[in-house]
């Protein structure tokens, strides 16, 4: 299980991420890319010829609460893997506070604007964990994501609004890109500024993007708790026992304290 060494400590809080190699192995990805797949399928086929928001069709493909969708799904977001990374750096008690695939297709031309985790929703506490998983090789070529090392540091940065997402700077720092081979990860600050580039491969670039924050993290604007997954540790310890719907977590059943 991945200890984290002071060296990645160090990195997460001085550049605001760390890359993960091989954190599955191509097996363990083949069986959760597979549900993956079928999800995205079927909410490209709703999203048709439109766009919703920051979905466009034949471009780029958001699918969001996969792990309410498969028992696997759910099982694999709250693997030992990511008990261990995500209590080291977030603390002791866990929830999954987000998850969705992100499936940029070839005909996909444009940037994905820069921005911060936190300007699409607040949230408090502010700081939460966004894992960007590849699913298959995210390269340069086919839209992997650039970071800002240190812009966390920044605070929550005004967003501006745009038609392909929400913007939070406009300069002409290109970051740095981080690519990766299928099963690695990089995790990163919810305020690290990231963005990806146009997909100029013929084949999809596939990330699953999984977010955990501490339990009890909530929305300051509306007053509610995010309830959208299970919790997965407690006491730095898992917690998971089994799979667990979005109406028990909502009604205080299994997967909340």
């Amino acid at each position: 299980m991945p200890k984290l060494t002071e060296e990645q400590m160090k990195q997460y809080k001085e550049q605001g991420y760390i890359v993960f190699e091989h954190l599955f192995n191509e097996a363990e990805i083949d069986v959760i890319r597979e549900h993956i797949d079928r999800l995205d399928e079927e909410s490209a086929r709703r999203l048709s010829e439109g766009r919703d928001f920051i979905s466009a069709a034949n471009e780029i493909n958001f699918t969001s609460h996969l792990n309410y969708q498969h028992p696997d799904i759910q099982r694999f977001i709250a693997d030992e893997r990511f008990v261990d990374i995500t209590t080291q750096i977030l603390g002791p008690d866990i929830r999954l506070y987000w998850d969705q695939s992100v499936y940029k297709r070839p005909e996909a031309k444009r940037d994905f604007p820069w921005h911060q985790d936190n300007g699409y929703v607040p949230t408090e506490p502010m700081e939460y964990l966004t894992c960007w998983l590849a699913l298959e090789d995210a390269t340069i070529e086919n839209g992997c994501i650039y970071v800002q090392p240190g812009t966390h540091k920044l605070g929550f940065v005004e967003h501006v609004y745009s038609e392909i997402g929400f913007v939070c700077y406009q300069g002409e720092d290109p970051g740095i890109p981080v690519e990766l081979k299928k099963g690695s990860m990089v995790a990163f600050h919810s305020l690290l500024f990231h963005r990806s580039t146009p997909n100029q491969s013929q084949t999809n670039r596939k990330g699953y993007v999984i977010q955990y924050s501490q339990v009890g993290s909530f929305n300051p604007d509306t007053g509610k708790e995010f309830l959208n997954g299970p919790i997965i540790a407690q006491d730095g310890k898992s917690a998971y026992t089994g799979f667990v719907s979005r109406e028990e977590v909502e009604q205080g059943g299994a997967g909340s304290v």
